[in-house]
Order: C-alpha cells, then structure tokens, then sequence
C-alpha cells in the first residue's frame, strides 16, 4: 500500500506539515514586520513634519517681529544695563551662562572662531508697537511712538539640558509693557498740550483715527543708560506731569515690566535641541560649542552684523522632538532678516 494514502484517501507527511507551518510562520512575521515599519516609517514622517513646522512657525514669528525692530540689543554695556531693568519675576530662569550676540558694525555673518566671537544664544530687541496721532484741543497734531521690549532665550525644560541628551530646553519669549517714546514727548512745548497727551497715553483715549491702544504710563528714552535720571519716567495722573522717579505701586529702582511671557515648545512636545545631540542636527553651527556649566550655544544661535542703517540679524534654530519611541524627529533652519536702526 502507498505510504501517503490511508484507505485510498491522499494525506501529508508529518514532516510536510512542519515543514509548511513554519514556511507561513516565516512569511506571516515578514508581513507583521513589514507592516510595523511601514507604520514605524509613516509616524516618524508625521514627527518630522510637525518638527519643521513648528520650527518655520517659531522663525516666521521673530522674523516679523524683528522687521519693526528700532534697535537691537548686544552683548554690551547698553544691552546688558537694559536687560538689568527688565522684571522677569516669574517668568521662566534663563539657562545660565545665556548672552547676546556681540553686534558686529562690519563684516558678514560667519562662523565663530577661539579668537573671535560675536555669536549668542539670547535675543533682545526693541520693536515699534504703534505710532499715535493725538490731536489736542489747541489743533495741534503730534505723533508718538510706543514700543515694547522683546526678549528670546533659553531655559531648562524637564530637567535638561543633559549628557546624552538632545532635549531639554525651551524657548522662552517675553513682551514688555509699551514704552513711550521720550523723543515724542519731550519736543511737545506747550504745557497744555503736554498734559493732553500724556493723559491720553494713560487714559487710553481714543487717538486722532478713532483707534484704542493698550494704556502706556512710562516714557523711555532709547539707546540711554536705565541707570541715569530721565531715562526713564512714568505718568503722574494726579496733575498729568512726568515723575523721575517710580510712583507707588511700580518696583522702585525702576524696572520695566513684562506684559506677556510664552513659552514655545515644551507643550508642544518639541525642545530646543542640546549641545549633546549628534551633529547631524547642526548645533553649534556659527559659535564656538562649550560643555561647561549649562553649555553654549545649544540649538539657538544669533549674529547681528552690520551698521544701523544696513542690519542684518541670522536666526539659527534647531528644534527636536521629545517623545522617546523610535527614530528621533528635528528640523535645522535659519533665517536672515534685513533691517534698519533708529
């Protein structure tokens, strides 16, 4: 009788069954594992894409701002007196060892040397918020402008920056309170029409175009040490005069306050990337990378250079993501904005 057949019925071997129950093992786990990083692959292009639009986001945000931008601070005696005044109470801790850009009056964006560096990791600016035309009952027109402090820089997010690390920072920005422009104010030489306008500015009256503004009380004289009387002066609304120095219910020595603070990342599970993500990511692009302490420069990079009346300002970041499962997701941009300096 055939082997293979019982009672003229055909049949298998028991080593052909083996045999063919492991060959559909072996092909359903290359379907499974095909399928996996199929999704694998699909999720990580998500990742990605969210990485590179938060980044373009973050970029389009300081690039618009830094186009109204009057002036610029740097890693100087009138940057650092200026940010010495600004009230960060409450706001989050800048990463130690943060500084701005050394502004360079000639030469190009370029890459740091040992001997030679100008780049930072914070950025300080001041940005035209709005001009008013006020028009007083004398018939007089005067236009003022108002601006707001800008400020970007780094601080430690969920107990980062690390050794091994690619995350670990945010991206904080701070928005001062408006700042009237002392140069508006000070040319008014009518008593009355002073008076008017300083009311209107703490009053928030309508201007002469029918249009609200925030309420503005301190008047700033730009590019003056903070530390020198008239600097910076506040409304009287007692008798609509100018005080030297604070009134009651302002920090006193002066600081300007802060109107808003945003922190840019974190919630959004992204971070600045750290000095200890590969390079690949393209940290340390432009300065001269430092370990020490809490790092330099990070994924945050900031060259100002040229005159005033030809400025240019690059703004490199690098942004990673902070979820752990599989390929890490970053984005490396950077952007260059044209601008000119009162």
């Amino acid at each position: 009788m055939n082997a293979r057949t019982t009672n003229g019925v055909a049949g298998f071997s028991l080593i052909e069954v083996v045999i063919a129950a492991a060959l559909l093992a072996m092909m359903i786990f290359a379907v499974s594992t095909l399928s996996v990083s199929g999704m694998e692959a699909q999720d990580y292009s998500k990742r990605l894409s969210r990485a590179t639009e938060l980044n373009q986001e973050i970029l389009d945000r300081i690039r618009l701002e830094l186009v109204s931008s009057v002036r610029t601070f740097g890693n100087d005696t009138e940057g650092n007196a200026n940010i010495g005044v600004f009230d960060l109470t409450g706001a989050p801790t800048p990463l130690p060892g943060s500084r701005f850009a050394t502004i360079a009056t000639t030469g190009q964006v370029q890459q740091d040397t040992v001997s030679s560096q100008i780049t930072g990791n914070a950025l300080f600016f001041t940005k035209l918020a709005w001009s008013d035309r006020i028009q007083c009952h004398s018939g007089a027109m005067y236009m003022v402008d108002v601006y707001r402090w800008h400020l970007y820089y780094l601080t430690a997010a969920a107990g980062g920056p690390t050794s091994g690390s690619a995350t670990g920072l945010d991206l904080v920005r701070v928005v001062s309170e408006p700042l009237i422009d002392a140069t508006g104010i000070d040319r008014i030489t009518d008593p009355t029409d002073l008076e008017e306008v300083l009311e209107h500015f703490h009053t928030s009256s309508p201007d002469a175009n029918g249009v609200t503004h925030p309420q503005a009380i301190v008047v700033w004289r730009r590019g003056a040490d903070p530390a020198i009387s008239k600097t910076l002066r506040q409304i009287d609304d007692s008798d609509w005069s100018l005080s030297d120095s604070p009134l009651s219910g302002r920090p006193n020595p002066w600081r300007v306050l802060r109107d808003e603070t945003d922190g840019l990342l974190e919630y959004r599970q992204h971070s600045v990337a750290t000095n200890f993500a590969r390079s690949a990511l393209g940290v340390g692009r432009y300065s001269v990378v430092s370990t020490s302490g809490s790092g330099f420069p990070h994924g945050f990079e900031v060259q100002v250079v040229g005159p005033s009346s030809a400025r240019q300002v690059l703004i490199h970041l690098v942004v990673a993501g902070t979820q752990r499962r599989g390929q890490l997701a970053w984005s490396d941009m950077r952007v260059v904005v044209d601008g000119r300096e009162l």
